[in-house]
């Protein structure tokens, strides 16, 4: 996370050293204006006249999390306790994960961001990887209702429009959903009759067509079958007669 956190402490006495130590896991960061730790996410300011110590943590993460504590090095010491409790910002899709929709309707997709701390520096939509908050070919439409949410809308949704939907936050977790675009029930009734009607017609057409070139086969290998059969005893009755020549 890019954001930053600071501590303050104040104290009447501008000379006395104050010294910050990650509580929890015994890590002294910083002691006076020196900073310690190894992480250059921390930075201390000391405003001397106002006796104000302040410390800084810069792009917090998860594992900032924990007690702090500021020590005053008086006699005694004096020590103030800091918890710092560390949330993610997630975006969330309403109506996810799966959208079913009938084509010629309307989408719209809504999206918060959640367990923020400041509004987001903006919310991009994706389809299929693809931006469309500024695509002006596609009839969509991006509305900000306020700084922490978006809602995309899409009229008349067609095919096209089907997949992948992903609300991406600056500076939090993204949230997907996946959009499956069917057909309305009439459009169905209609596609369905009309595909039974067509399969139909299809069935005789086809049937038709093929038993006359079957036909046509069939008397021609008749006719082929008769030709050869009276060749054949043409070619018998003519060696009987040459057998019976033979004989007289």
């Amino acid at each position: 996370m890019c954001l930053s956190v600071t501590f303050i402490t104040l104290n009447s006495d501008p000379y006395i050293t104050v010294t910050w130590i990650k509580k929890d896991e015994d890590i002294l960061l910083t002691a006076g204006d020196q900073v310690y730790s190894s992480e250059t996410r921390y930075s201390v300011a000391h405003g001397r006249h106002q006796g104000l110590w302040k410390l800084s943590i810069r792009e917090v993460k998860l594992t900032d999390a924990g007690l702090y504590e500021c020590q005053l090095a008086t006699y005694p010491f004096t020590s103030y306790f800091f918890t710092l409790k560390v949330v993610e910002a997630r975006a969330v899709i309403h109506g996810g994960p799966e959208v079913h929709i009938h084509a010629g309707n309307r989408l719209r997709l809504h999206c918060s961001v959640q367990q923020t701390t400041e509004p987001p520096v903006f919310i991009f939509w994706f389809h299929n990887n693809s931006m469309v908050n500024y695509e002006a070919k596609r009839p969509l439409e991006v509305i900000v209702s306020h700084h922490y949410s978006s809602t995309l809308v899409i009229n008349n949704v067609t095919w096209c429009d089907a997949g992948s939907y992903t609300c991406e936050p600056y500076n939090a977790v993204p949230s997907n959903v996946t959009v499956h675009v069917v057909e309305g029930e009439k459009q169905a009734a209609l596609y369905k009759g009309e595909k039974e009607s067509g399969s139909t017609d299809g069935d005789t057409t086809s049937s038709s067509s093929t038993s006359f070139p079957i036909n046509r086969h069939l008397s021609v290998v008749m006719q082929l079958f008769i030709t050869a059969y009276s060749s054949y005893w043409i070619r018998i009755s003519r060696s009987l007669q040459i057998s019976d020549a033979s004989i007289l």
